[in-house]
């Protein structure tokens, strides 16, 4: 979102609006990417789950919305979006996430609506998981969630997806085209780096762990991969970098040759130390900025395909796929033992990127788009305010 809004305000004036949650700081925003406006509440996603999410999610088991659309739709902010669009022109406005675009607006303004992923078909993936309650919960949260998702897409003028197999999701739920606008990276802020500054036989996952997804990922690598390659390498080392990671992965972590690492300001010092980069993921959706990330940082990777789903990546050229826990561990074992392989990878990988996935690029696909909506800019007035939210 901050690369999307930074390429908009480089051509536009833009407002953000958005949610702010415990810790967040809407002055760095505000000096970052321009005029901000924030709606404090308890809590939003960025936060470690809490007591007030918990009420929130019990509360939704008596309501016909999703638990989801009791966090992101707030009073308040509806009440900050009718106050700007009556002060100052607003000619689009650009929704983040699904179910913002269930805020109420007049019907004659351009809406663009940025899906990110199809939240209702993660959850149902994770409502396979877990606790019975958890199982129970997710069961009647997903479905709830499907409506809720489908009237939004339905109400937006325009969808966006990241990924191909999205947008045919949402084509097929509306009847109307979503236009793909992928994931991207900025390679002056993800520099590549030497492959020689890692070691081949240390591996590092990035990413959030209290994400589902993430977390089953990880726990699936040290439980059923790890103990193949230790057969192979003995001095192999995983590293999981990733904020809150719950408490069965700090007990896991406690095994030899597995480190977890909590937050931390900047993955970048942790990618330059990788040897390979591994995505073992089993769910989710969207496409994966992990890999993007490490494929700038010159780092090799090996990912499930659900992992590297949405990417133009090709088994062998721009890294190695694998599903089953062999698999995988032989995937990994064949680039610690070839730094050919791992330096062709590189390679191909970092041109990749640079053709494809640059925020700059990326960024003018989504103003052409902007341009396409409003039938091109007004006589006279060259301004296009975009009131954005973001969680």
């Amino acid at each position: 979102m901050y690369a999307l809004i930074r390429e908009v305000a480089k051509a536009h004036e833009v407002t953000i609006l958005s949610l702010a949650g415990p810790g967040d700081d809407p002055a760095l925003t505000e000096r970052e990417l321009g005029t901000t406006i924030a709606v404090r509440v308890p809590w939003t996603g960025r936060q470690p789950p809490s007591a007030a999410k918990r009420l929130g999610q019990l509360r939704a088991l008596f309501s016909p919305r999703s638990a989801q659309h009791r966090q992101m739709i707030h009073p308040a902010l509806q009440s900050a979006l009718d106050r700007l669009l009556r002060e100052q022109p607003v000619d689009l406005v650009h929704f983040e996430f699904s179910l913002t675009a269930l805020y109420r607006l007049p019907s004659d303004l351009p809406v663009v609506l940025d899906v990110h992923n199809v939240e209702h078909d993660l959850v149902r993936q994770i409502g396979r998981h877990g606790s019975v309650i958890r199982r129970w919960f997710n069961g009647i949260e997903w479905r709830k969630l499907r409506r809720d998702e489908i009237e939004a897409w339905r109400r937006a003028s325009l969808c966006l997806a990241t990924s191909v197999a999205d947008s045919q999701v949402i084509e097929a739920a509306t009847g109307r085209t979503a236009i793909v606008i992928p994931n991207g990276i900025d390679l002056e802020r993800v520099p590549r780096r030497p492959l020689t500054l890692g070691r081949p036989e240390r591996l590092v996952f990035v990413g959030t762990l209290r994400y589902w997804p993430n977390a089953e990922g990880v726990r699936f690598f040290v439980s059923r991969v790890l103990p193949l390659l230790r057969n192979k390498i003995p001095d192999v080392e995983f590293v999981a970098v990733g904020a809150d990671p719950p408490a069965e992965l700090a007990a896991m972590a406690r095994a030899a040759g597995v480190r977890l690492v909590g937050r931390v300001p900047d993955p970048q010092p942790w990618l330059e130390r990788a040897g390979i980069v591994v995505v073992p993921l089993l769910s989710g959706g969207g496409t994966r900025l992990k890999i993007l990330e490490a494929f700038a940082a010159g780092r090799p990777v090996v990912s499930t395909r659900l992992g590297a789903a949405g990417l133009e990546v090709e088994d062998g050229v721009h890294l190695l796929l694998a599903d089953s826990p062999e698999e995988f561990a032989q995937a990994v074992t064949r680039l610690v033992e070839s730094p050919q392989l791992r330096e062709s990878l590189v390679e191909n990988a970092w041109r990749l990127v640079n053709q494809r996935y640059r925020w700059t690029t990326i960024g003018q696909r989504l103003l052409d788009t902007y341009d396409r909506l409003i039938s091109g800019p007004r006589p006279g007035d060259e301004r296009v305010e975009a009131a954005v939210h973001t969680d």
